[in-house]
């Protein structure tokens, strides 16, 4: 499954058509980045991500990556759903660029077996006009999941 997804009207900072494809690609990059992991697609989450955050889990490589993270899930991931929330623009926060961050939520299974997580993603514009993952927040059910919620978990992490 490819995340790198073309990186639309990255040269436009305001509003307008420019803005909204650039969210969009973003908000794509996200999802299949999460559903890559839903996947076991351990490659494919760990090429979209940045470099930086690779390091940050002490891999240099994407080989490196994919064995840190590649160890197999126990259960049936068939009925995990993947959904994103609304897409923002976020401030840079050290050692994070400024881009768009959005809350991804994964929901597995139903009723007293169900089980549903948030993440706050910030994405960044990579190199050749890819979107990247560079920073992930586990979102508590206290902190809501709305815009506000994403810019604030992904300010303080």
């Amino acid at each position: 499954m490819a995340m790198a997804l073309p990186l639309a009207g990255c040269g436009d900072t305001g509003g307008g058509g420019g803005s909204k494809e650039r969210a969009a690609a973003a908000i794509e990059a996200a999802r299949a980045y999460q559903q890559a992991s839903v996947d076991q697609d351990w490659e494919a989450a760990c090429e979209a991500r940045t470099e930086r955050l690779r390091q940050s889990w002490g891999t240099d490589t994407i080989a490196e990556c994919v064995e840190i993270t590649g160890a197999p899930r126990l259960g049936n991931n068939s009925d995990t759903r993947v959904s994103t929330g609304e897409a923002v623009e976020v401030s840079a926060f050290s050692p994070h660029p400024a881009g768009i961050g959005l809350r991804v939520t994964l929901e597995t299974g139903t009723g007293e077996l169900g089980m549903t997580t948030h993440t706050a993603l910030r994405l960044v514009p990579g190199k050749q006009g890819t979107w990247l993952v560079d920073q992930a927040v586990n979102l508590v059910d206290t902190e809501g999941t709305d815009a506000e919620a994403v810019r604030a978990a992904l300010g303080r992490k």
